[in-house]
């Protein structure tokens, strides 16, 4: 089914089921889930204790492993307002699979207040390969771009493409993964001089967002920040 055929279907049956737990209730118009899943979501917020550089777990008085093993070079901060478990994973889930922009407005509405007061010059989604995106129907990052952008005022660029169809990360191992997109990603677009601001779904092993991130850099961007709906820790991708 394409877009403006499932548009159709939400305005002639609107929602009637929870996203997350399946429960058939009356809804708030565009909700997509009911008030005890909306409270389990805010239960999934990054904690206080995540690095302020890539949102991986640290212990009190220790540098982050995951920056000292390398992390996101070409990254100067990583956002993301929950982390990727429970409510939050099922919500991605609809967001890749269906349905699209149902599953993108609570989690477009958390990431814009991430970075509410912060200066960007553009949102920059990160791109699927054509096929890609023509068998899944919808871009997931575009679309939380936009839901990002409507929140904040701050426009969208679509500077990337992705040049080369890559196997899904989540079946891949850490090295893998890096191996998987490495030169995956080129800018097509004049990004010289902007702080971009690369929107994602989620950031687990940061193989993607950093080689778009230096692709854009290599295009001549001052800096690349990342925001993605949800972060993934150690043990915490079950549910």
């Amino acid at each position: 089914m394409n877009r403006a055929a499932g548009a159709v279907l939400d305005l002639l049956f609107p929602q009637a089921r929870c996203l997350n737990c399946g429960e058939p209730r009356e809804l708030d118009a565009g909700s997509a889930l009911c008030d005890g899943c909306r409270a389990a979501l805010e239960g999934l917020r990054v904690p206080g204790n995540a690095c302020p550089r890539c949102l991986s777990p640290t212990k009190a008085g220790e540098p982050c492993g995951y920056c000292l093993g390398g992390g996101l070079p070409s990254v100067r901060a990583a956002y993301a307002p929950f982390l990727y478990r429970g409510a939050a994973r099922r919500l991605v889930v609809h967001l890749k699979f269906g349905p699209f922009e149902l599953a993108a407005r609570p989690l477009a509405a958390a990431m814009a207040r991430c970075v509410s007061g912060l200066a960007f010059d553009a949102l920059v989604p990160v791109p699927l390969h054509r096929r890609g995106l023509r068998a899944r129907g919808a871009n997931q990052s575009a679309l939380l771009a936009g839901g990002v952008s409507g929140e904040t005022g701050i426009p969208v660029r679509e500077a990337l493409v992705k040049r080369r169809e890559t196997r899904r990360q989540s079946s891949l191992s850490a090295r893998a993964r890096e191996t998987n997109v490495r030169l995956a990603f080129k800018a097509r677009d004049n990004v010289r001089g902007l702080h971009l601001l690369l929107v994602d779904d989620v950031r687990t092993t940061g193989a993607t967002a950093q080689d778009c991130a230096r692709a854009l850099l290599a295009a001549g961007a001052e800096a690349v920040s990342l925001l993605t709906a949800a972060v993934a820790w150690p043990g915490g991708e079950d549910g």
